[in-house]
């Protein structure tokens, strides 16, 4: 993907996609959330919670299961 991201938010998306089963996500900061939504690399799940999407992994590693 060719999208262009701040240092921060790849930052933010690479701790997101470590995230595991039952862990709460890393709080992100508002700009930084906005930006990944903005590319649809994350999507809130509620509450100000942010979780990276199937395109945040392929922004990433260029692969999603």
């Amino acid at each position: 993907m060719s999208k262009s991201l701040s240092p921060e938010a790849v930052e933010a998306l690479r701790r997101l996609d470590e995230v595991g089963v039952g862990q709460a996500p890393p709080l992100v900061s508002t700009s930084i959330a906005a930006e990944l939504m903005g590319a649809g690399l994350a999507d809130e799940t509620g509450g100000g919670v942010i979780e990276i999407t199937c395109d945040g992994r392929k922004y990433l590693s260029g692969d999603c299961d």
